[in-house]
């Protein structure tokens, strides 16, 4: 049997798009290639992290780190990332004709006979990796051969694709920790640069050093445009104790204070969010979170008003909620599982206090009427009524992404080519990583140009929405007027943004003056 002491394991992170902006970027650790990383550096593996998403010469980077040592390369790979893994891909083979490729990911889950009929990549992961990852150290090692690997998919001698037996789904009871000791620098993460820092304020001005915290895995809803539907990944979660003992050991090691609980449902167990409560109070735990919920538990048997105190107390800083549609018959079409009356309860729930209430929109589904989308456009301006501070993520027009049962339907009942090789997504693809589909032809005439116009007056709100001052007052309810009435002429709410921020400094300067 072969020692992997002396081995290393290069990690590869992408971009998340081919048009990914650096300069805009807003980034958080990969959670998914850092849980590889762990296992594998558990076992006794070294690992090299390259993190494409805040390093731009991250091809490079991956060149520099391959050398004799290196026992494989791995790749995380989404379907928008295809033509990114595969330029990397060629690279690197182009350097090391040796070196054994992995891809794991989406893509390599959805599409795993075409990921490895391309020359270049040698296993493609079918599932998730925790198992995986141990049986391929197994077979580094010689104790396995590679059919005996559960959860892959290869090129046999003949030419034909192997697939293996899949892997049990990770328990996350067993999942270990992140080691975030295998990062270069921790820092480039921790900080204002994380995409979630506008969603969480610290009390005291204190500085932002923010962490992710993977708490769950799964989904136990069925909703018709999500990845976990056609995957079958049910619902997982950490116990209340290991979430705290995390927390605890991130806030010791790396001055954390604030964290993102990765979590389709964080909600989804009254009895371990008390758990979870009761223990960072006993402990007199001081931090702040963003997490994910339903607005559909915001009622008085469970996230009352009572409640919702609690957890502001408790450092609670943001929700973000899929609140997808204002029509009734668009939820009940995606089989969303939730009222209209839910999400304006749930908004009306968090008025008043820290916690950012985030609502996620999307329109343009097909089947979806102008009378829909008006629907949806009113609902926004509802919510800004209700809940100043609400947060609008959208309205997105929604994109068809792989994966889903209405990408399967869209693309039969349209005929949308769907490529059959990975070489051909990079022509497939937009440059923001969704399935280029020119004309739409489910979407109603002018949608696309009305949420254009409308999308901009929710921008501004969003960033307006903790903001004071007259003329900000006066764009504010031109806003929700616009929104309300689906108006997408003459839209000048950006022009009274900028005179409202610069009368009130103004106000402030007379202010100051006048009262000494």
């Amino acid at each position: 049997k072969r020692d992997l002491m002396d081995k290393e394991v290069v990690l590869v992170n992408l971009p998340p798009a081919v048009g990914h902006s650096y300069k805009a970027s807003r980034a958080y650790p990969a959670t998914g290639v850092l849980v590889v990383g762990t296992i594998l550096k558990s076992l006794g593996v070294g690992v090299k992290v390259i993190d494409g998403a805040i390093h731009g010469d991250y091809a490079e980077r991956a060149l520099a780190a391959v050398g004799e040592r290196t026992a494989f390369v791995g790749f995380s790979v989404m379907t928008s990332q295809v033509p990114l893994a595969l330029g990397l891909t060629g690279l690197l083979k182009a350097a090391r004709p040796d070196l054994t490729v992995v891809w794991g990911g989406i893509h390599p889950i959805l599409f795993p006979g075409q990921t490895v009929a391309h020359p270049d990549v040698d296993i493609a992961v079918t599932g998730e990796g925790h198992q995986t990852v141990i049986d391929l150290v197994d077979h580094l090692k010689g104790a396995r051969t590679l059919d005996e690997v559960r959860g892959i998919a290869y090129t046999g001698g003949s030419g034909q694709v192997v697939f293996t037996p899949r892997a049990a789904p990770d328990d996350m009871e067993r999942l270990p920790h992140i080691d975030y000791s295998i990062l270069d620098d921790n820092e480039a993460y921790l900080g204002a640069g994380s995409v979630f820092a506008r969603e969480v304020a610290t009390d005291n001005g204190e500085p932002l050093r923010i962490m992710p915290v993977i708490t769950a895995l799964g989904c136990c809803y069925k909703c018709r445009f999500c990845i976990n539907v056609i995957l079958k990944r049910g619902y997982r979660y950490r116990s209340a104790r290991s979430i705290v003992e995390e927390i605890k050991r991130l806030q010791a090691s790396y001055g954390a204070n604030a964290f993102v609980f990765f979590d389709e449902d964080f909600f989804i167990s009254k009895k371990r969010l008390r758990e979870f409560a009761d223990l960072v109070e006993a402990e007199g735990l001081r931090f702040y979170w963003r997490t994910w919920g339903r607005v559909n538990y915001f009622k008085e048997s469970y996230l009352n008003r009572d409640l919702v105190i609690r957890l502001e107390g408790l450092g609670l800083r943001s929700i973000a909620m899929g609140a997808e549609s204002g029509s009734q018959r668009v939820l009940d079409s995606i089989e969303k599982g939730i009222k209209v009356d839910d999400i304006v309860r749930s908004a009306r729930m968090l008025s008043g206090t820290k916690i950012n209430a985030r609502y996620s929109f999307i329109v343009g589904l097909e089947g979806e009427t102008r009378e829909d989308t008006m629907a949806t456009y009113r609902l926004c301006s509802e919510l800004m009524e209700v809940n100043p501070t609400v947060d609008i993520a959208g309205p997105f027009i929604f994109r068809y992404y792989p994966g889903s049962p209405m990408f399967d339907r869209i693309t039969t009942r349209y005929e949308v080519g769907v490529p059959e090789r990975l070489e051909e997504w990079g022509e497939a693809l937009h440059e923001e990583g969704f399935l280029r589909i020119d004309d739409m032809p489910w979407v109603w005439e002018g949608c696309m140009d009305a949420v254009a116009v409308l999308n901009t007056a929710v921008n501004v709100h969003n960033k307006l929405r903790r903001k004071r001052g007259p003329a900000v007052r006066a764009a504010r309810r031109l806003i929700r007027w616009r929104l309300r009435n689906f108006n997408s002429r003459l839209p000048v709410e950006a022009c009274l943004a900028r005179l409202g921020k610069r009368s009130y400094y103004r106000y402030l300067d007379l202010r100051k003056a006048f009262t000494g």
